[in-house]
């Protein structure tokens, strides 16, 4: 076994203990999990919606969600797996919600670079399903299995999905040029 699957176990192990005890009603365990998991699904939301603010509005929903649901979790799958399931679940539910856009959403100026303002332009121009298996994927390194769980997609799929958008955010990433002034 490497080091690092060691150390992936060993982290899995203690979110179990932390998972148990919020389960048992423990709001400091909960309030644990959230410290430890809010950055991650923070993204994962920015990355799905593009906004700053609905990100952070919707990272509050799923943690609620998250909360209310955990007496129903039974360790099927990681918590972090269930987790990101109710965050991209939100995010799509919202998304079609909100269908009515014409334009695509304005994306949030990000203090770090341009590339990573162009990442996220190129990534709101992508089908949803496209968007969220890259971003599962490459920003929150979930492996296809994990993705297939979040999901619930085959692992086919999966691959499938990936590849093709690889090959979309390819092209749009490249018309961002053709955008410009």
């Amino acid at each position: 076994m490497r080091g690092g699957d060691t150390a992936i176990q060993a982290q899995e192990a203690a979110d179990s203990a932390v998972v148990a005890r919020a389960r048992r009603g423990d709001r400091a365990a909960f309030d644990q999990l959230y410290v430890k998991h809010r950055d991650r699904v923070y993204t994962l939301c920015l990355n799905l919606c593009g906004d700053r603010d609905r990100a952070e509005d919707l990272l509050q929903e799923t943690f609620v969600r998250a909360y209310r649901a955990l007496p129903g979790f039974r360790g099927r799958s990681r918590f972090t797996t269930w987790l990101h399931r109710i965050a991209v679940n939100l995010c799509h539910e919202t998304a079609r919600r909100s269908r009515r856009r014409a334009d695509p959403p304005t994306v949030a100026a990000d203090a770090n670079t341009e590339v990573v303002d162009n990442v996220r332009a190129a990534l709101m121009r992508l089908r949803p399903q496209h968007r969220v298996v890259l971003v599962l994927r490459y920003h929150q390194s979930l492996s296809y299995r994990e993705i297939a769980e979040v999901l619930n997609w085959s692992l086919a799929r999966v691959k499938v999905t990936l590849h093709r958008a690889k090959r979309a955010f390819k092209d749009a990433y490249l018309k961002l040029d053709d955008c410009e002034p």
